[in-house]
């Protein structure tokens, strides 16, 4: 059974390689993994009643066995406002294993334009619908298809205006491959 009930069932039917990537808006009774439900239900206490959270809302200690899967990234964004890359500040070690270290580099830089498509799409979701947005996907990226990946992005701003980063939880569901 999916650990996100009949929804994400739905959402992740027909995708057919590691190109299909689903933005699912963020709702208070989104059926979510538990460890995502408590990362969100931890940011949304520190949001306090703010359009936002803030960068300052993100402590490492309180994270605490949810660290590993945690990313931040800084938008970059285009004269028009809208986000074109991101930049790593911050990558769990979970994640740096599965991808590498790359803490400091541009997505456009590291990963290509795949990833980097997916970033911007989820990224500038959320900058539209003014929230968090969960994204979907068969695959890590080209040649990966044996996971399911969930991430969970949580837009932060200094100001509760203007966006500069991003928090994301990561979840990886490994499926077993039949051996012949």
């Amino acid at each position: 059974m999916s650990s996100f009930g009949n929804e994400r069932d739905l959402s992740l039917k027909g995708m057919a390689g590691p190109d299909q990537f689903t933005v699912v808006p963020w709702t208070p009774d989104l059926p979510l993994r538990e460890d995502m439900a408590w990362v969100m239900d931890h940011m949304e206490a520190k949001r306090a009643g703010r359009q936002f959270c803030s960068r300052k809302d993100v402590s490492p200690g309180q994270l605490g066995k949810y660290l590993p899967r945690i990313t931040i990234l800084e938008a970059v964004y285009d004269d028009a406002g809208v986000v074109i890359d991101a930049r790593y500040r911050l990558m769990g070690t979970e994640i740096s294993m599965l991808y590498g270290e790359a803490t400091g580099q541009l997505i456009s830089s590291y990963h290509g334009p795949h990833v980097l498509q997916r970033v911007c799409r989820i990224t500038n979701h959320c900058i539209e619908a003014g929230g968090p947005a969960l994204g979907l996907s068969k695959a890590l990226s080209d040649g990966r298809q044996s996971v399911d990946v969930s991430v969970l992005y949580i837009p932060l701003s200094p100001d509760d205006k203007n966006v500069d980063q991003f928090l994301i939880y990561s979840a990886v569901e490994r499926k077993s491959l039949a051996r012949f």
